[in-house]
């Protein structure tokens, strides 16, 4: 069974940064320190019953406060299934095999029109659920114009330089500030208006939620952990892919920032989603010490090899050929083995493919 982040491992777009940024004025910047913030709760003072991902509850009163509808959503959806190549055949191919689940922190209106394309059904879908229309016809005017003048005040912060290893004394006295009055806003202002039933139903699939959703859908099948394989790219990933690492299943990361780097046990770095098909095969197939063994001596013969002995399936062996074919030959992706030893380097180098093929902003958000 394979268990999947969709928005990153497959496509490159991240629906709720370019809702925000197509849909309100400003947002992208509104966003990139809300989600900064999203990182500062998580783990700089580790707010009881908050999890990395819960970005999608606290934007969710921004969107409501700036009229966007349920249709802007499913057409931002529809704009931006922008599939990382060898996506589509990937998926296609291990479904041929094995069960894929697509686990998302995202909204439902992304997951489920832009995973339908590639063949996922909405039975193997988790998401977060949104019935942003609902919500909007139950908050007064007066609030949501509260929330829009928030809005203009976050815009104009100077920016969170946060991540999982900044230390509380090494944020900035203006940060510091800030965050007091973000804080005031969502904890104490905005559970007194309309807004409180959004803060409080909407459950964003992220962190710990996610990790449920791994466990939920293994006991589904009446599969391992061990036996499974969890991929990822981001904070919201980190509990499933370590939950999945430490069970003795395959934690692979495609792109990843530190957060997903730090937790699995094999880094990709590549434009091609193959290799994914690959190496999940493998590890069906062989298990963890197998694919161990590859990854530590990584080289197109020692795929050729596993092939002969038919330990990699034909079409997945074919495909992977066919994406990584140049004049020069196999000009195969960069896999790591990840280890104490090559962490940080691993994390760089991840880093920089993931800002390539998801851009810059995208590509830095947590």
């Amino acid at each position: 069974m394979i268990n999947s982040d969709w928005e990153g491992p497959w496509v490159t777009a991240d629906h709720a940064f370019d809702i925000m940024r197509r849909g309100i004025d400003g947002g992208a910047r509104l966003f990139e320190t809300i989600s900064a913030y999203d990182d500062y709760l998580a783990f700089i003072v580790k707010k009881k019953g908050y999890e990395p991902g819960n970005t999608l509850s606290l934007i969710a009163p921004f969107l409501i406060a700036f009229d966007l509808d349920n249709k802007f959503l499913v057409t931002v959806a529809k704009d931006n299934a922008n599939f990382i190549n060898g996506s589509i055949e990937a998926i296609t191919l291990l479904r041929q095999y094995y069960t894929v689940n697509i686990i998302s922190t995202s909204y439902d209106q992304y997951v489920h029109y832009s995973a339908s394309l590639a063949g996922i059904p909405v039975e193997n879908m988790y998401a977060t659920e949104f019935p942003i229309d609902k919500y909007a016809q139950e908050i007064s005017h007066e609030d949501k114009k509260l929330v829009r003048e928030m809005a203009g005040v976050i815009m104009t912060m100077p920016r969170l330089d946060i991540d999982m290893d900044t230390r509380p004394d090494e944020l900035s006295k203006e940060a510091i500030g800030s965050i007091h009055k973000i804080d005031h806003f969502f904890w104490e202002i905005l559970p007194d208006t309309g807004f409180a039933k959004v803060l409080n139903e909407v459950k964003p699939i992220g962190g710990t939620r996610k990790y449920e959703a791994v466990i939920q859908a293994l006991e589904k099948e009446g599969i391992s952990q061990k036996r499974s394989a969890t991929i990822g790219d981001s904070i919201t990933d980190w509990k499933m892919l370590k939950g999945t690492k430490d069970a003795g299943g395959l934690a692979l990361s495609f792109n990843g920032n530190e957060y997903a780097v730090s937790n699995c046990n094999v880094a990709v770095m590549s434009d091609n989603c193959l290799i994914t098909a690959l190496l999940v095969d493998l590890f069906e197939q062989c298990g963890l010490g197998a694919l161990k063994e590859l990854t530590v001596d990584w080289n197109w013969s020692s795929i050729e090899k596993l092939h002969e002995k038919g330990l990699i399936k034909d079409p997945i062996y074919t495909g992977f050929k066919h994406a990584y074919a140049g004049a020069d030959g196999i000009d195969i992706p960069l896999v790591v083995w990840v280890v104490p030893e090559n962490l940080e380097k691993t994390i760089e180098l991840s880093k920089q493919y993931r800002k390539s093929i998801r851009g810059v902003r995208i590509g830095s958000l947590g």
